[in-house]
């Protein structure tokens, strides 16, 4: 039986939390980066779901790669600024960061990698730990697209990031 390989763990560089931003803020940044995936790529509209494994926010896009994690704005974004809703100047690692503070588990799965969090020591400094993305080789390579499951979500904060867009 094959042994199955550790994951490499990618410094997502958050020490200091965005005490501000409640569980819904986080969620708005994850669907509006759904749906610019949609309007960028033109593929189908993006689903939240809830399922037994907790809600399910699903892209049918490109994919997310570990690299998006470094990056505060995607240039093709900017570029593209009139189709995009992700204007709200705070990126994805933020939001990860969040869930993870109020303990709500992250599994994200994309055609490139599994990703989850855990926090680690940062890289040849043991006595400092930072939230880290594990990357793991992906459970579903032919599947199109990112699929953020959100679990130990309440209902009550998937209803308020909801509310943020006006579809």
């Amino acid at each position: 039986m094959p042994t199955k390989k550790k994951p490499a763990l990618f410094d997502l560089n958050v020490e200091k939390i965005l005490d501000h931003w409640g569980v819904p803020e986080a969620i708005r940044e994850v669907i509006a980066n759904a749906l610019d995936e949609q309007a960028l790529s033109g593929t189908a509209e993006p689903r939240i779901v809830k399922r037994r494994d907790g809600w399910h926010v699903t892209d049918f896009g490109r994919g997310l790669h570990y690299q998006h994690l470094t990056q505060n704005e995607n240039p093709e974004k900017r570029r593209k600024s009139e189709l995009v809703v992700g204007k709200f100047g705070v990126g994805l690692k933020d939001a990860l960061a969040t869930f993870y503070r109020r303990g709500i588990e992250v599994k994200i799965r994309t055609p490139q990698a599994d990703i989850t969090l855990q926090r680690a020591a940062k890289s040849n400094f043991a006595d400092v730990k930072t939230l880290h993305a594990a990357i793991s080789a992906p459970s579903e390579p032919k599947r199109q697209g990112t699929d953020f499951i959100l679990r130990a979500l309440p209902d009550a904060d998937m209803t308020a990031a909801r509310d943020y867009f006006l579809r």
